[in-house]
């Protein structure tokens, strides 16, 4: 997997991500939430065989959302595409993740794509890809009405409902839209095999009823419980939090549910006993395991035997037949390291993560290799066993800078002990990084928040959480092994050393 390394200095923090720079409530955003991409871009032809670099959009993706940008405000292709690199949100609604400085192919490539996807063309496709038309309101983006694509409800006046009144159910679409309940169901659960007419109608019918679907009534419907459960110990830091958002919102656009469950092998005295009852009586569709759970054989046993689909989110070793999404943890190690070389260092402490986590021993074995490599031999004095928490970080550091000849950079196994090491080297009166560099791992968001900033290897952890969602929503069958891009991110606290 290449890697790239790149100085992001505080004026020029290139590719941000647009989850951290747009509103939610924006219209474009609300309306890029509201369409079922996926249908669409199986509508037009979209599969893998026009897929784009890793973290970027399908071709299809980008040229429905160019059309749709196109045909709303009236631009003409130039414009158009001269906004795009202007504006975050559209490049939201192209299924850019980060905010991107250059179109992501030639000119003449997209504007012969925008020619052959007409205004009537692309009204079909979004007519059939609305499928949660009804929580959208027009007056957040009434272009939309005006082409067409979506009209104020008026003849299908709501159906006022009192109290006592048993709550709308499938029936009660089906018989208003004049349809099946299994076509309903189709539509709900955003299948493509059914025509326009008829979506539009279940949909208009929803609307008018203000039908809310059940969640466990649409997984009877469709075999499928819409669950996708998430795994994980007792996590310190953000690293938890990011892999949660990033679940979250994946499954939000797959029409799934996150269900998250703390589970401690430590403190649990049955593990297999806690993963039986757990699949069983949330019968979920598919599990994350984050680490370490993602290396405990036994969790993986029990679901293995309940027939419940996982994914393995950083796992530390290979096991065959498990599906997995990484980085490489090893290699990312080793090229900080070797950045810190490279910069004139030849004392280079490191601070262990938790012993149980594998990616903790890889990442720890990558900065041994780099060292070796580099013609430096590995001091035992200069690695200090941490837990991946702020305190863990504060303590080891306060140990490496008693040492008489202490380190002349620390590389921390995270974003939060380097941050401990950051806060240690204050007690110490030294300057960060005049007289000492610290770098991290992760890129979370302490890295950003203390000054000076880290310079930290950056591993996309809310991408990895939604990769996992990706491939327990498409029910593959085959073992798959899906490795993310990392990235070492060069800030203020990294420098050469003094003298």
């Amino acid at each position: 997997m290449r890697t790239t390394k790149r100085r992001e200095t505080e004026k020029d923090s290139s590719e941000p991500r647009l989850d951290d720079i747009i509103d939610r409530k924006h219209g474009l955003s609300r309306l890029n939430a509201t369409i079922d991409w996926r249908l669409l871009e199986g509508r037009l032809g979209g599969g893998a065989a026009t897929a784009s670099p890793q973290g970027r959009p399908s071709q299809s993706r980008l040229f429905i959302g160019l059309a749709l940008l196109r045909d709303l405000y009236e631009l003409t292709d130039d414009a158009l595409l001269t906004r795009w690199i202007e504006n975050p949100y559209f490049q939201l609604i192209c299924g850019e993740s980060r905010f991107q400085h250059a179109l992501p192919a030639e000119r003449s490539v997209l504007t012969a794509a925008l020619r052959r996807l007409t205004a009537e063309k692309l009204k079909t496709l979004l007519r059939a890809g609305l499928g949660n038309a009804a929580s959208f309101d027009l007056a957040m983006l009434p272009e939309l009405e005006r082409l067409g694509i979506l009209r104020k409800a008026a003849s299908a006046a709501p159906v006022k409902r009192r109290d006592g009144d048993k709550p709308v159910s499938i029936y009660d679409v089906a018989k208003r839209a004049g349809v099946s309940i299994k076509t309903v169901s189709l539509v709900i659960n955003r299948q493509p095999n059914v025509s326009l007419a008829t979506r539009t109608a279940v949909l208009a019918a929803i609307e008018a009823l203000a039908y809310k679907p059940n969640v466990f009534a649409r997984g009877l419907a469709s075999e499928r419980s819409y669950l996708i459960g998430l795994l994980h110990d007792v996590a310190p830091g953000s690293y938890i939090a990011d892999l949660q958002l990033g679940a979250l919102a994946r499954c939000r656009d797959e029409g799934y549910h996150l269900v998250v469950e703390l589970l401690n092998p430590l403190q649990d005295h049955d593990v297999a006993q806690r993963v039986r009852s757990l699949v069983s009586e949330s019968v979920l569709h598919g599990v994350i395991l984050t680490p370490p759970l993602c290396d405990d054989v036994t969790i993986m046993e029990e679901l293995a035997a309940a027939r419940t689909p996982f994914v393995r989110v950083a796992p530390g070793n290979r096991i065959p037949g498990t599906t997995y999404v990484n980085i490489d943890e090893y290699k990312a190690a080793y090229e900080m390291t070797a950045y810190l070389i490279g910069l004139g260092h030849r004392r280079i402490g490191f601070v262990k993560g938790k012993p149980d986590h594998g990616a903790a021993r890889l990442r720890f074995d990558g900065y041994r290799k780099a060292l070796t490599d580099g013609g430096l031999s590995v001091t035992e004095e200069y690695c200090a066993q941490g837990y991946f928490t702020y305190q863990s970080g504060l303590e080891a550091g306060e140990k490496l800078l008693a040492l008489k000849n202490r380190p002349t950079a620390i590389f921390a196994g995270n974003d939060d002990m380097a941050a401990g090491v950051l806060s240690a080297s204050y007690r110490f009166n030294l300057a960060v990084p005049t007289d000492l560099s610290i770098a991290g791992f992760d890129d979370s968001i302490v890295a950003q928040v203390v000054w000076p900033r880290l310079t930290t290897c950056r591993q996309p952890i809310k991408d990895m959480a939604a990769a996992a969602v990706s491939i327990l929503a498409q029910r593959r069958d085959k073992p798959l092994e899906r490795q993310l891009a990392h990235e070492v991110v060069v800030r203020e606290s990294t420098a050469p050393p003094p003298g």
